[in-house]
Parts: structure tokens; sequence; C-alpha cells
């Protein structure tokens, strides 16, 4: 008698509604990324998946979607900002989450900015100054390693927690 080869799963049936909603309760921040572009540009990034992953050094991942133009700008040792958005602050997920083209992203906020360095966002609870070190693959995501070189407490406040419906979006 001959066996019948085992079949490989779609990935998005093997993840049962019961075990996607377990897997999105998982909470995260909310996080915005700031750099400088190469042309010169500011860019920015609203970030969930964020951790810390190091004592010595100090260090963070964050999850990119492997689709997103700003991966291409965050090679080892570029400089950029993760700004820890506090409770509350929804119109500024709202503004960062899908920025409307030609909008000024900036506009009314309060700003800090220093030659060469990304811009920073006061009104948050903290910003983080970081380096990024790696990429790794992660699936539909990139992993971005970086290093964090310095850091403020801003606003203060506490840092705004999200909890997704399901594993399958943000």
């Amino acid at each position: 008698m001959s066996e019948k080869p085992t079949l490989k799963p779609d990935p998005k049936s093997v993840i049962k509604d019961d075990v996607g909603s377990a897997l999105g309760k998982i909470p995260s921040g909310l996080f915005i990324l700031s750099l400088i572009d190469d042309t010169g540009a500011d860019d920015f990034m609203l970030a969930s998946w964020v951790q810390q992953c190091s004592f010595s050094p100090l260090m963070v991942n964050i999850a990119v979607r492997s689709d997103r133009s700003l991966l291409s700008q965050l090679l080892p040792g570029k400089i950029f900002n993760l700004h820890i958005i506090k409770e509350g602050q929804n119109q500024i997920v709202g503004r960062f989450a899908k920025p409307v083209p030609g909008a000024d992203l900036l506009k009314d906020l309060n700003l800090r900015r220093e030659p060469g360095l990304p811009v920073v966002l006061l009104d948050t609870c903290a910003v983080l100054q970081c380096k990024a070190a790696s990429l790794l693959s992660g699936g539909d995501h990139q992993l971005l390693l970086a290093e964090v070189v310095s850091g403020n407490m801003l606003a203060g406040g506490d840092p705004m927690v999200h909890v997704r419906k399901n594993a399958r979006n943000y």
C-alpha cells in the first residue's frame, strides 16, 4: 500500500478563529518612528510591534511590513527616533496611521528639530533615538533590530496600549 503525500495546509487555515483571537490579545504599544530619508525629507511610520530585546547594549526590535517603502531607508547605521505615544493621543495615531497624500503631517504639532537628526514629537510620552543594526526576515514583516543610543521623557503620562481583535490584521 502506498502512503498518501502529506499536504501542507494554507497558513491562514491553520490559525483557527479562537487561536487568532487569542494571539491578538498580546498587548503592544503604539509608536511613531521618524527619520530623515535619503532626500533630506522627514518620513514617518506608525508601529505597534515594538519590544525591548536586549539590556547590553540596549536594543529594541520593530516589525516593519515587508512592502513598506520606509524599510529601504533602515539600513545599518541609520538614526531614527521612536516616539512612545501616550494614552489618549488618538488624533496623532490617526494622523500617522493613514496619512493623507500631500498633507503636512507635522502641522500644528509641538516639535523639536536639530540639524541632521529626525524630528522629535514633543507631545508624546517619550522618545528613543535609535541606530538601525540589522534586519531579519519575519514572514510578511521584517524585524528591525536597533540600538537605543539616547532617549528622553517628554510629555510623560502612560503609554497607549493596543490590543488587536485577531491575529490576522493590525
